[in-house]
């Protein structure tokens, strides 16, 4: 690594984490203010998990967040910085999956909706204060930046055609996105529910206090189909990067690195706590790496192989067009 490209890197994280931390910091203010204006049972999960807290503790972990997610972004800075689609790719990242797509059963979380009792307005409380939290910090991080020549610096960029290109032309790869996310979800999910002394951490946890039954019925087909709606707005947040990541011949890690990275490092936690409790994350770690692994590796394998599939059914018509002239 150069010295000047080492220089920009270090630049690009002072200026990423800052804007995280102070960003985070005044809707911390704002939204604990508001929170209070809650009666009581009404913010239950609210003030159980503390989706914003105040203070030093909190911006030492809100750093360390923001230092993880610039670190799992920086491969994809030419797409994200170089793009007039960078403030929705930062906001793809960070609110579809930091927060919405999270392995973290939290307020403002698919898995929160599935698995916890936190009530629906909860759940939108934090959903909408993070969106607006994560707006203005793109805005602001894109505009420090890129600097004041963006325009005449970079001008046209092909990355935003191919993010364009994805959009209208991933049909498939949704299907088979989805398709593997919960296949892979629920054979893990199960493996490990039976070997990892989940019961036991049900039972006793305080982290699992707001928890649902899982044994009923009703909660297995909430579980099965909730994935499949997980797994399709997964999908979506992820696309914008599929060009990035598809082109290099370790994709997979790339595609691990983003996932693993933001859903489950990025995510410990959306909700910041002090001295940090790893009893309470170590319990559906090795799950979750599992999961994002086989994932990763399966569906990079499975993509490979699907667009050179492509490639020589395009040079048989290629040939056949030839032989017909």
């Amino acid at each position: 690594m150069t010295a000047t490209a080492a220089k920009n890197i270090w630049s690009y994280l002072g200026k990423f984490t800052l804007t995280h931390v102070v960003t985070i910091s005044l809707m911390a203010v704002i939204f604990n203010g508001i929170q209070g204006l809650i009666p009581p049972d009404g913010r239950i999960a609210l003030d159980f998990f503390e989706p914003y807290k105040l203070g030093l503790s909190g911006a030492v972990i809100e750093a360390l967040r923001g230092i993880v997610i610039a670190l799992v972004l920086f491969p994809f800075y030419n797409l994200i910085v170089r793009s007039r689609h960078g403030k929705w790719l930062l906001f793809a990242a960070i609110w579809g999956l930091v927060l919405f797509a999270s392995m973290e059963p939290k307020p403002g979380t698919i898995e929160g909706m599935i698995y916890t009792e936190t009530t629906l307005m909860e759940h939108l409380i934090v959903l909408f204060a993070v969106a607006v939290q994560v707006s203005v910090f793109s805005w602001l991080f894109l505009k420090w930046e890129r600097g004041s020549d963006y325009n005449s610096r970079i001008g046209g960029n092909d990355e935003e055609t191919e993010v364009r290109v994805m959009f209208f032309k991933g049909k498939g790869y949704f299907l088979r996105f989805t398709l593997l996310h919960v296949i892979i979800y629920i054979l893990v999910g199960s493996l490990f529910y039976q070997i990892a002394g989940y019961e036991e951490a049900l039972a006793t946890m305080d982290e699992f206090s707001l928890w649902r039954d899982l044994e009923s019925f009703g909660m297995v087909a909430a579980v099965f189909l909730g994935q499949i709606a997980r797994g399709a707005i997964i999908a979506m947040f992820v696309a914008p990067f599929y060009i990035e990541f598809m082109n290099k011949r370790y994709g997979w890690l790339l595609l691990f690195g983003l996932l693993f990275g933001l859903k489950v490092l990025g995510a410990i936690i959306v909700v910041p706590t002090f001295p940090i409790m790893w009893a309470d994350y170590i319990v559906g770690i090795p799950e979750i790496t599992a999961q994002t692994f086989l994932f990763s590796l399966l569906f990079f394998a499975w993509e490979k192989r699907r667009i050179k599939k492509n490639q020589l059914s395009g040079v048989r018509k290629e040939v056949l067009q030839l032989g017909k002239q």
